[in-house]
């Protein structure tokens, strides 16, 4: 499928489904990779204006307003996004964009997260027990996962860092991925973009999927 035609897909997703920040998220994402950054820009705020928390939206905001010369509209964003994942806890999203602002001169502001702290643990600073790990995504003891979902560097990581509760949520999340996003997890383009939002979604390391063969 080229460019035009996953645009136009996705175009007809977002207009089926108006109030569906995923759908619309991904049409943004469409347009983002095709240079049409001025559509991106309004299709992504929209995203935005849908679900004000959606990490991942600031990041191509920003990058889109960016594209188009509009450097400072760019670093606002990515400094609301920055209080928005740290609210969140999405770890991931915030790492890239302090990077992002860091690599256009700024840095994140104290005013963006006036209250906001990073989530302190809940567990009383104990270590994990048997059967128990630390969940980057949540940030809190929970239960081990009891299987290595793949094969790979991925799976090893999501064993020894994410508990079975981060697990089983993003077991619902992916039923929403895959069926809003129509994607074919049988093809390269498919596989990548589940990934993306799995990486997202439990705050796994990007380099995790840096060597991963997609069949392309």
């Amino acid at each position: 499928m080229n460019q035009d035609d996953r645009i136009d897909q996705f175009r007809k997703m977002a207009k089926a489904n108006p109030d569906d920040d995923l759908a619309h998220y991904a049409l943004g994402q469409a347009l983002l990779d095709a240079d049409r950054h001025a559509e991106a820009v309004n299709v992504l705020r929209h995203v935005l204006k849908l679900n004000d928390g959606y990490s991942r939206a600031y990041v191509l905001l920003g990058q889109a307003q960016h594209a188009t010369g509009d450097e400072e509209g760019a670093i606002e964003t990515w400094q609301r996004g920055y209080g928005a994942a740290m609210n969140r806890g999405d770890l991931m999203p915030a790492n890239e964009l302090k990077g992002l602002l860091k690599g256009a001169g700024s840095a994140p502001s104290t005013d963006v997260f006036i209250g906001v702290d990073e989530p302190a643990h809940a567990d009383d600073g104990r270590e994990p027990g048997e059967g128990e790990v630390r969940c980057v995504r949540s940030r809190r003891i929970g239960q081990r996962m009891s299987f290595q979902p793949f094969e790979d560097e991925a799976g090893a990581y999501i064993v020894e860092h994410i508990c079975q509760e981060s697990w089983e949520a993003w077991m619902e999340m992916s039923i929403k991925v895959i069926n809003e996003l129509r994607l074919d997890l049988g093809d390269a383009a498919g596989q990548r973009a589940y990934d993306e939002h799995m990486r997202d979604f439990l705050n796994l390391p990007g380099t995790l999927f840096e060597g991963r063969d997609y069949g392309d």
